[in-house]
């Protein structure tokens, strides 16, 4: 087994990836009706029912990826809303079938996401499971000022039929903005720096660091995501925003 597919079906690639949703159920409030949410501000995605973007995740080993995300729910949840987003993944190549999932984000009424965990299609041919553990985005305060959102995550890998433990502790923290041009356009982006701590403990592994950094621009959402190489193999990850169609 090749320790660095491992490695990197552990990250979180916060747009374009499969992935389990949170674990615990709608905390939608007394009262609530189904149906798309009147108003969900949010400096980090547009929400409504029907928002499409069109991304090409690029491997850094020459296979290229074509990610269609179409937003298909939006429900009213606790003063926030609970989105479901539909993904689905297309090998350029047509070397791997399609993939196809669903993942929930929740958006707090203090403007912060809780996000799924999520774990890279093709990378080693692995899945992650959460056990445990939520990540969640900063509120724009939070972002502003600097202030990490923490927490750890439990899971467990799936690959070449054995199953590993997992732990992420992660930090997720604004970085100011910066300007950024992707085949979608040109954008001033808010950029979020996501520091993971990974240990597999049944494979003697302690303390990987990864640094994955999202550029995200107002109204349109995430344009851009790095996951650096972790084991020296130049296998950087590189998604950019090839388009955003606004719904409903």
């Amino acid at each position: 087994m090749k320790l660095t597919g491992l490695a990197l079906a552990s990250l979180i690639l916060l747009a374009g990836c499969t992935a389990a949703a949170p674990s615990d159920g709608p905390t939608t409030e007394p009262g609530a009706t189904d149906g798309p949410a009147a108003t969900v501000e949010s400096v980090y995605y547009p929400v409504a029912e029907g928002n499409t973007w069109v991304y090409s995740i690029d491997y850094g080993d020459g296979m290229l990826v074509t990610d269609t995300e179409v937003m298909t729910a939006v429900v009213p949840d606790a003063g926030g809303a609970r989105v479901t987003i539909e993904r689905t993944f297309v090998w350029d190549d047509g070397s791997q079938p399609d993939v196809v999932s669903t993942v929930d984000y929740v958006f707090g009424a203090d403007g912060s996401i809780r996000v799924p965990f999520q774990s890279i299609p093709s990378a080693g041919g692995a899945t992650v499971t959460v056990e445990s553990g939520t990540m969640t985005w900063p509120t724009a305060d939070e972002f502003e000022a600097g202030t990490a959102k923490t927490g750890t995550i439990e899971a467990t890998v799936e690959t070449s039929g054995s199953t590993f433990a997992e732990t992420i502790d992660f930090a997720i923290t604004g970085a100011g903005t910066e300007d950024v041009t992707v085949p979608a356009g040109s954008y001033t982006a808010r950029k979020l720096v996501q520091q993971l701590v990974i240990s597999l403990p049944d494979l003697g592994v302690s303390g990987l660091t990864v640094d994955a950094t999202t550029w995200i621009a107002e109204g349109v959402g995430p344009v851009r995501t790095e996951v650096p190489d972790t084991m020296g193999g130049g296998t950087t990850i590189v998604q950019v925003l090839k388009s955003f169609t606004p719904g409903r």
